[in-house]
């Protein structure tokens, strides 16, 4: 989200309501802090009580913005879409919009509202320096879409590093400047870690199936990989899938290179180990989530697929 500012060439001033337009010294003190940490790379983050009603608009350009909402509510437009939601307590949202073309921003604010948030604003020229010629297939495809929303809760370490931003350590300018920068990258790639459809690449070299049978592999794909439960089996599967167990594992293979179960293994160790990353959770914790039993077994297999023992992995936040 990218707010109104009175000094940014890209967007208009802040306009109101006439009866609702506070002092202008009050919009500035209210964008205080906005900054550009980069050209194509601003953030923005406060922590206040609104002082009046408000409905303020601004022009925004082509890329993705990005909002945490650590506490309180937010009443906003991107064009012609609206979203309001809330965050209370440990429960932050986190928001993640494509702007495929110029378009507006408002927002609107009541007197007496809370807010405490961090915001994004992320211009294409910006990506693409980022990306260095590299290729996501799922957010070229979610940036293709104007006005594209993903909406998710917000993991606890997504969460500290809002925290950290909106709360930054007193330093000299230039180390606090080093600092948020390196918050908001950590922000970034989370965020974009979190888009849609990032599943495993299909061989190019699989066989061809009946569309059919294409379409409920990809489906039961999508649900091994959600399923948390130690109850599989072959059979159940099949059974859920609408086929036999022969059938299904040839072709899930031919699709994606390995067994059923060597998916649900690969899968649930993903997911432990963006549980230590991301969440910081104990290596116990992350064992139960990849499905085992015993600690030690887990550290073991953790070691052998990603090359180091699962401590070391864990994220302290």
């Amino acid at each position: 989200m990218f707010e109104p500012s009175l000094s940014h060439p890209e967007v208009f001033p802040a306009t109101a309501l006439p009866a609702l337009v506070p002092q202008d010294a009050e919009i500035r003190a209210h964008l205080a802090w906005m900054r550009e940490l980069r050209p194509g790379l601003r953030l923005y983050s406060d922590d206040t009580y609104e002082q009046h009603d408000l409905t303020a608009q601004g022009e925004i350009a082509q890329g993705l913005r990005i909002v945490v909402l650590l506490e309180g509510t937010l009443d906003v437009s991107y064009g012609a879409r609206r979203l309001q939601f809330a965050a209370q307590g440990t429960c932050a949202n986190a928001l993640l919009v494509s702007v495929a073309e110029p378009d507006v921003f408002t927002r609107r604010s009541r007197r007496g509202g809370y807010a405490r948030r961090v915001s994004l604003t992320i211009d294409q020229s910006w990506l693409a320096q980022a990306a260095g010629g590299a290729e996501s297939s799922a957010l070229d495809i979610f940036m293709r879409h104007h006005l594209a929303v993903h909406q998710w809760q917000a993991s606890q370490r997504v969460t500290a590093i809002a925290e950290q931003i909106v709360r930054p350590p007193e330093f000299e300018p230039l180390m606090q400047n080093l600092y948020l920068e390196s918050r908001v990258l950590e922000l970034i790639s989370e965020a974009l870690a979190a888009v849609p459809g990032t599943t495993p690449r299909v061989r190019s070299e699989a066989p061809r199936l009946h569309p059919q049978d294409h379409r409920r592999m990809r489906e039961l794909h999508d649900y091994l990989a959600r399923y948390e439960d130690d109850d599989l089996s072959l059979k159940g599967i099949a059974k859920h899938a609408c086929t036999n167990p022969n059938t299904l594992q040839k072709q899930f293979r031919a699709l994606y290179g390995m067994t059923v179960f060597e998916f649900v293994r690969e899968s649930r160790l993903q997911r432990a180990r963006q549980a230590l990353e991301r969440d910081g959770v104990s290596v116990g914790q992350a064992a139960i989530t990849a499905g085992y039993s015993s600690a030690a077994n887990f550290a073991t297999a953790y070691k052998r697929r990603f090359g180091a023992a699962p401590k070391l992995s864990r994220s302290r936040i």
